[in-house]
């Protein structure tokens, strides 16, 4: 059989959408990352923020690259673990990397287990919904 003349090129448009998606949900998640700081710093005690819109856009966009790089390499190490506690350490692979967050930028302080329970709460499920929201337009 042979392949269509047009076919590189269906197959070069549908590797740029495929980019553009995956651009326009990591922008989706620093978005969500920014409302979900908000929201803790108005809803959880001991999460203290300056609110200013460059620290927000700035801890947003640092909290979305280390949850896409760092955070799986740290999931697939305890992978054991993440397994024997069926996936509850990964509440504490999330609270780790928001520690780590929060180690770096001084716009945002968080004090005590609690706090970040809570907050790390937050941002998973404002970013659970990001998620189910790009997934369910592919």
């Amino acid at each position: 059989m042979s392949t269509p003349p047009n076919s590189n090129l269906s197959k070069s448009f549908f590797s740029a959408n495929m980019q553009d998606n995956m651009i326009i949900g990591f922008l989706f998640h620093i978005v969500a990352n920014a409302l979900a700081i908000l929201t803790a710093a108005r809803l959880v005690p001991n999460v203290t923020f300056n609110y200013e819109f460059v620290a927000l856009t700035k801890l947003a966009l640092i909290l979305a690259l280390v949850n896409a790089f760092l955070k799986p390499v740290l999931k697939l190490v305890f992978s054991p673990l993440i397994l024997i506690t069926l996936g509850l350490f990964t509440f504490v692979i999330n609270i780790f990397l928001l520690w780590l967050v929060v180690y770096f930028t001084p716009e945002l302080s968080i004090s005590g287990f609690y706090a970040y329970f809570l907050t790390t709460i937050i941002l998973s499920a404002f970013n659970f919904i990001v998620l189910a929201i790009t997934h369910k337009q592919e």
